[in-house]
Order: structure tokens, then C-alpha cells, then sequence
């Protein structure tokens, strides 16, 4: 279809316009057929609606292509019409790359890594919500802060692919990156949390050998409480 469509655009006249045109016509109905079929094969509804609106772009493109390739031609010196048959060439050249990506985005065999690499992530999220459930006692900011990091970005890294992928709507990848960023502040703030409680906890026994009976217990009783209180914030799950 490609090679058709340059050669309409090469046209030296109106007669070869008509006859090149003529070819382009012919495969442009082999590749509606194909895609009309693909679209019916395609499970996803984000991918069968970028194709369907490809298709509805190219016919109406195709048709302008043929009045604005033959302006041009009776007036080759005006620099409207020139301008006009290269923005609808544009418009069919994209029509068809857009057909050709909601084709390719989910193949059968794409669509099962699709699902899969959804399920790992979500896997993922899973084990790392169980992973940043610490105590206090045991912190150590050197120890835990880099492996809970680059389990994280991992993560992102997931998410990122998807929210690369050509069947994720514009509104959607802004939120998946909005989401990937806000998990990143999350964690930066729970390992703060952290850090503080630990100093605390610290301090409170610091002071035991100090302390009598009755105070001592009522230091292990708040101790206690920041301890309960420290694991208590999460990152919030991607969306």
C-alpha cells in the first residue's frame, strides 16, 4: 500500500494520477479486508478502537487524496494546493501506520505475554507490599533502604512498558506514571518513618538502666506503640 500510495504522490499528470490512483484503490481494499479481520480478532477494546478509527481515517483520507492530488496538478505553482495534497498524503500515510500498529500491538502471542507480564506485576506489587513491613527494632537504613529501592524501580520499569505500549490510551499512561511517581514519594516517606521511629525507640531504651520499675514499664508500653504505628503506612498500589 505504501509504494501505491508515493506513487499517486509522483503522479506527473492527470492521467497517471487516475491510473496510479487506480492501483491504490486496489490495495487499499486488500488492506481494509485484512484489517476489518484483524479487528475482529483483536481481544483488546483499547486496540479494536485505535484500528477501527485508522480505518475510518484512511477512507476518508483516500477520497480527499484523489480531489487534492489533482488541484495540485492543474496548479503545480500555487503553494496552497501543494501544501493541501501533502497534508492529506500525511493524514493517509498515518492512517495506514495506525492500522498496521493496532494490528501488530496484540497478535495472539502478544496478548498471552500481555496478560502474563500484568500477573507478574501485580505479583510483584503483592510481594512488595509484604517486603516493606519492617520492625523497628531491626531497621537498618543501609541494610533495607537500596534492596526495597531497586525493587521498586523493577516495578516501575513493568509498569513503564506498559504504559509504553500502543494500546494504552494517552489519559491512562499519564496516570500510570503519575501513580509510579507517587509510589517512589511513598516509600522515600515510609523509610523516613522509619528512620524516626527507630531513633525513638532507641532513645527510650537508652533510658531504661535509668528508670525505675513503674517507669520502665510504661517506656515499654510506648515503645510498643511506636512500633505498631511505624509499620502501619503503605504504598498505595499502581492503578
Amino acid at each position: 500500500v505504501e509504494d501505491a500510495l508515493e506513487a499517486v504522490k509522483n503522479a506527473t499528470n492527470e492521467q497517471d494520477l487516475a491510473n496510479r490512483f487506480k492501483e491504490f484503490g486496489k490495495e487499499m481494499v486488500k488492506l481494509n479486508y485484512v484489517a476489518a479481520r484483524r479487528q475482529q480478532e483483536l481481544k483488546d477494546p483499547h486496540c479494536r478502537d485505535e484500528m477501527a478509527a485508522a480505518r475510518g481515517a484512511l477512507k476518508k483520507n483516500a477520497t480527499m487524496l484523489y480531489t487534492a492530488s489533482q488541484a495540485f496538478l492543474r496548479h503545480p505553482d500555487v503553494a496552497a494546493t501543494r501544501a493541501n495534497r501533502d497534508y492529506v498524503f500525511k493524514q493517509v500515510q498515518e492512517a495506514i501506520a495506525g492500522i498496521s500498529n493496532a494490528a501488530q500491538a496484540t497478535s495472539p502471542t502478544d496478548e498471552n505475554k500481555g496478560h502474563t507480564g500484568i500477573g507478574e506485576l501485580a505479583a510483584a506489587l503483592n510481594e512488595f507490599d509484604n517486603k516493606i513491613i519492617l520492625d523497628p527494632m531491626t531497621f537498618s537504613e543501609a541494610r533495607f533502604r537500596p534492596s526495597l529501592e531497586e525493587r521498586l524501580e523493577s516495578i516501575i520499569s513493568g509498569a513503564a512498558l506498559m504504559a509504553d505500549s500502543s494500546c494504552t490510551r494517552d489519559d491512562r499512561r499519564e496516570r500510570i506514571v503519575a501513580e509510579c511517581n507517587a509510589v517512589r514519594q511513598a516509600l522515600q516517606d515510609l523509610l523516613t518513618e522509619y528512620m524516626n521511629n527507630v531513633s525513638g525507640l532507641r532513645f527510650f531504651f537508652s533510658l531504661l538502666p535509668l528508670l525505675n520499675g513503674d517507669t520502665i514499664s510504661r517506656a515499654r508500653l510506648t515503645a510498643s506503640n511506636v512500633g505498631e504505628t511505624s509499620a502501619a503506612p503503605q504504598s498505595g498500589p499502581l492503578k
